[in-house]
């Protein structure tokens, strides 16, 4: 920990359960072995997990070795799912600029890369199942499966009934399969270093959406769409095979429980403040990631060209954006630097995009909102571990998941919903037609942080804001 950074900060429970971990490292005794203070209980848990048939043994944490080897494998897995997944508006360009698929409307396209991140989302009590039942990795291998499949098959579709199964449910049910049992993985390895090893490797979805949005583009302007996807099927399998043969866990060491469906995680008296703030992040992340684009082009009239180049800075923004927020979490308190992105990420929607009318400004706003963005991706985990400790934290996140698939599902169709409003019954043009759908973003974000606010105030018992939290 930096000192001189931290010298204005209270000390706080984190700080003393970090240094209790440290003196068990170095074998010196505790300052009081039988006190355990109700503040430092969900971290105590994380560290000293009894076995009730062998008696009490104490889990050292460590904090990296292999954890790191296992960041870098779910940083790939991200690259090839989520960052794959980001690359859906550069699909949905040309479908809609071809009329690809008859019948297809913008509202169709939005629902189909809606449903790609719900139904990834709506997986979590399956994917704890079978964690549960056979082994954490038995949905990874499913998941993967359906992963290369789902993006095959869309090459084939003939009708957009086809593609709804193929790129949206198939294609999202494979991540969510991937995705979900890997998030508690990581945590098991850190603990002081948690969220900057949990940054590192959601970093992954901005390097992938970085690199294959713009491959896709090449292989769809000088191939075909149908070997876009094959190709992109095809990535997917190479990375992903690798990556789960090496990722290792310590579901046994920590005590960590899968279970599928918990229905008190939804009004536990904390945990209650976090998904509800997840279910606001998620609605204003999607529709700024999504909206965009389509503001650049149809609402400035600027070219295809520079509306991608857009979407590249935004995904550049959280390739960095994701490890400086797990950085900060880890420095300056987990709920304070997750309450403070989510709401830069409000006001640069309302202060920087809002009045927007060139392309520097917005190319300021994409890397701003990459950043800040989508923090719930990079901090989820390690504030609900704050809150609850990791023997939990795959429960909890599950009902985590399963609260965020409605605005997941629907943040899309709301974007295209406001902007036909806007230009049908308030006969809106260009980019004033785009100005409600910003505020809403910037409206969601705002709330989202306010929420958390009430999580950091029922960890610390108070109102103090120079409280490493």
């Amino acid at each position: 920990m930096d000192v001189g950074a931290d010298a204005h900060l209270k000390d706080t429970p984190q700080d003393a359960d970090d240094r209790r971990n440290e003196r068990h490292l170095l074998g010196e005794k505790p300052d009081n072995p039988g006190a355990v203070d109700s503040e430092s209980a969900s971290t105590l848990a994380e560290q000293a997990n009894v076995d009730n048939e062998k008696g009490s043994t104490i889990d050292v944490i460590p904090d990296g070795g292999y954890g790191w080897v296992v960041v870098a494998c779910v940083f790939l897995t991200n690259s090839v799912t989520w960052g794959l997944n980001s690359t859906f508006g550069v699909y949905n360009s040309f479908y809609i600029a071809n009329n690809y698929f008859s019948g297809g409307t913008d509202l169709r396209y939005a629902m189909i890369g809606g449903l790609s991140v719900s139904a990834a989302l709506v997986m979590a009590p399956i994917s704890n199942y079978l964690a549960k039942r056979i082994h954490f990795k038995a949905p990874i291998v499913l998941g993967i499966i359906l992963t290369v499949l789902g993006q095959a098959f869309a090459g084939i579709s003939r009708n957009i009934g086809e593609l709804f199964v193929t790129q949206g449910l198939m294609f999202g049910v494979g991540i969510g399969l991937i995705f979900i049992p890997l998030l508690p993985i990581v945590s098991q390895f850190f603990l002081k270093r948690r969220a900057l090893a949990l940054g590192i490797s959601a970093a992954g979805s901005g390097a992938g959406g970085l690199v294959l949005s713009n491959t896709t583009r090449l292989a769809i302007d000088n191939i075909s769409i149908k070997w876009a996807l094959v190709i992109n099927a095809l990535i997917s399998l190479v990375v992903l095979v690798p990556c789960v043969i090496l990722i290792k866990g310590r579901v046994k060491a920590t005590g960590a429980r899968f279970e599928p469906l918990q229905v008190s995680w939804i009004w536990h008296p904390s945990f209650c403040y976090v998904w509800v703030w997840g279910f606001f992040s998620i609605l204003g992340y999607i529709l700024a990631l999504y909206s965009l684009p389509a503001y650049a082009t149809a609402g400035l009239g600027l070219s295809q060209t520079k509306g991608a180049a857009l979407q590249s800075i935004l995904a550049a923004g959280q390739m960095v954006g994701r490890p400086l927020i797990g950085w900060s979490l880890d420095l300056y308190g987990r709920f304070n630097m997750t309450i403070l992105f989510t709401l830069i990420a409000g006001i640069s929607c309302i202060a920087i995009w809002l009045p927007a009318r060139s392309f520097g400004v917005l190319a300021f706003y994409a890397l701003v909102q990459g950043i800040c963005g989508g923090t719930i991706w990079a901090s989820c985990s390690a504030v609900t571990a704050e809150l609850i400790g990791l023997q939990d934290l795959g429960s909890a996140l599950s009902i985590f998941w399963l609260a965020i698939v409605l605005p997941a599902q629907f943040a899309q169709p709301i974007a295209v919903g406001l902007n036909t409003y806007s230009a049908s019954k308030l006969g809106r043009t260009g980019p004033e037609q785009y100005a409600i759908g910003i505020g809403f973003a910037g409206a969601t974000f705002l709330a989202a942080g306010l929420v958390l606010i009430l999580a950091r105030h029922h960890k610390q018992q108070n109102w103090k804001l120079f409280v490493k939290t």
